[in-house]
């Protein structure tokens, strides 16, 4: 899996990717940006779908992966199964395998880069490296 995090100014996310190898997890989107924890083909076929348009991705009947879209100063959850954006009100979320480090360190005031970082140290699904995008 892996964490993401969104402090209301910054989107973060680590790296790792299938236990040993790293990629970018943040992808541009019209208006904004996408994040997601889980596997990997599902990320990158949700992104496509956000920055193409078009029918909505055909994921499995149980995905293992969810998604944060931040547009302007707003961010959304993308529910299962019909993708459809939820907005989040708290000032702050994190997802995947790391979150729970990473609302934690939300909560003590860390911004996103550091939330996911803390949430590198504790769970072994998050690691690599942090990419952010500071949104203005």
């Amino acid at each position: 899996m892996t964490t993401v995090a969104w402090d209301g100014k910054t989107l973060a996310a680590d790296r790792r990717m299938a236990g040993y190898m790293t990629t970018c997890k943040i992808f541009p989107i019209p208006g904004g940006y996408v994040a997601g924890a889980g596997t990997m083909d599902q990320l990158v076929e949700v992104a496509a779908w956000l920055q193409e348009g078009g029918d909505k991705p055909r994921l499995p009947d149980d995905p293992e992966s969810e998604f944060i879209v931040v547009r302007g100063s707003e961010a959304f959850w993308l529910s299962w199964p019909y993708l459809r954006e939820v907005r989040i009100r708290e000032p702050f979320a994190a997802l995947g395998s790391g979150a729970e480090y990473a609302l934690g360190a939300l909560a003590m005031g860390a911004d996103a880069r550091t939330a996911v970082a803390v949430a590198a140290q504790f769970d072994p699904h998050t690691g690599g490296g942090v990419d952010a995008v500071d949104i203005s």
